[in-house]
C-alpha cells in the first residue's frame, strides 16, 4: 500500500467516521482515528509498510533498512539534504491529529467545519498525489 492510496483511504474513513458522529453525535470513532495518527507519528510504524512487508512476507532486518519508496540499495547510498531529520508524512499525521483534536474539544458546534475540511483535503491529496502540508514540511527542511 501506497502513501497515496493511504491518504485516500484515510479521507474517505475520516468522511465516514464524521458522518456516523453527526448522526449518533458519538465522537468516540474519531478519537481512536486520531490515536492512529498520533501512533503512527510518534513511532514510525506506517502502516503502509506494514501492511506491504506482511504482503510480501519480508524479514525484520529487510523491514527496517527498507526505504519509503521500497527500494533497499537506493536508500543505502542516497544522500539526504534534509535539515531536519523528521519525515514529513510523520510531521503531516501529527498535525492533522492536531487539527482533528481542537474542534473535538473546544466548541464543536462552530468548528464543525473543521474536520470535514481535513477529510476533503486528505481524500484529495490521495486522488492527485499532491499534498500540500507535506510539500510544505518539506520546504520547511523535513525528510
Amino acid at each position: 500500500m501506497t502513501e497515496r492510496t493511504f491518504r485516500i483511504f484515510l479521507g474517505a474513513g475520516l468522511f465516514l467516521l464524521l458522518y456516523i458522529a453527526a448522526i449518533n453525535g458519538n465522537t468516540d470513532l474519531i478519537l481512536y482515528y486520531i490515536g492512529l495518527l498520533v501512533f503512527e507519528g510518534v513511532t514510525n510504524w506506517q502502516l503502509p509498510k506494514i501492511l506491504t512487508a506482511v504482503k510480501n512476507k519480508v524479514s525484520h532486518n529487510e523491514f527496517i533498512e527498507e526505504d519509503s519508496i521500497g527500494d533497499k540499495t537506493a536508500a543505502k547510498h542516497r544522500v539526504s539534504s534534509a535539515r531536519i531529520p523528521f519525515e514529513a508524512e510523520r510531521a503531516m499525521r501529527l498535525v492533522v491529529a492536531l487539527i482533528l483534536i481542537i474542534p473535538l474539544f473546544f466548541s464543536a458546534e462552530s468548528l464543525w467545519i473543521i474536520p470535514w475540511f481535513v477529510a476533503s483535503m486528505l481524500l484529495l491529496a490521495g486522488l492527485t498525489n499532491i499534498c500540500p502540508m507535506v510539500m510544505f514540511f518539506r520546504w520547511l527542511g523535513f525528510r
